[in-house]
């Protein structure tokens, strides 16, 4: 009986965690992060302040949460992806699937997201980060990339090309289609990595 209790207490937890992390998601949509009060946060989501502290020390540590969470996205949906017969396809598609995750998380999140302060964009080790680079070692040991930069380097080019997409579709308020515009400007970027024979 006490392991069904703490299972339950444990998923108790987890939705209160939920319910945070998405109502601060909700107000990010009407106002930035720095303008919303912990308390707002807390009465959108039903919960007490302490509650908010037992899962999160600050508010920026729902930044974090949403890091997280994407890097979990991409853990998902390239886990058993079967590469396509192109790395090239498979670097481009990966960048579709980045632009798709922006975009349904919100222009206006995305916005706050997009600052010089923000320095989640840059942290090395993350599995988004890592995905991305183990497809670009197999189009270098399959001779489809050259080996001009290591794949290390190159995730790190195309990422800093890739955030200027987004940051472009966030100074333009959204007026595009994202998911296009990225296929467009990653369709030509990469051309500048493929081997040449």
């Amino acid at each position: 009986m006490p392991n069904q209790q703490l299972s339950g207490r444990k998923l108790q937890s987890l939705q209160t965690k939920k319910n945070i992390y998405n109502s601060t998601l909700e107000l990010m949509h009407e106002k930035s992060l720095e303008k919303i009060r912990i308390e707002d946060i807390c009465r959108r989501a039903g919960v007490s302040v302490g509650s908010f502290y037992n899962h999160f020390k600050t508010k920026s540590d729902i930044l974090v949460e949403m890091y997280a969470q994407a890097d979990d996205y991409f853990e998902l949906k390239f886990k058993n992806e079967p590469p396509s017969e192109s790395i090239v396809q498979d670097i481009i598609q990966y960048f579709e699937v980045y632009a798709e995750y922006n975009q349904n998380i919100g222009l206006e999140t995305v916005k706050q997201l997009y600052t010089t302060n923000n320095k989640l964009f840059i942290t090395k080790g993350r599995d988004m980060q890592n995905i991305l680079q183990q497809i670009i070692e197999r189009g270098q040991a399959a001779g489809e990339l050259d080996q001009s930069m290591t794949s290390e380097e190159m995730t790190d080019y195309l990422f800093i090309a890739a955030r200027g997409v987004m940051y472009n579709w966030c100074l333009h308020d959204g007026d595009s289609n994202l998911i296009v515009n990225m296929r467009e400007y990653m369709s030509r970027l990469i051309t500048i990595f493929k081997q040449k024979n």
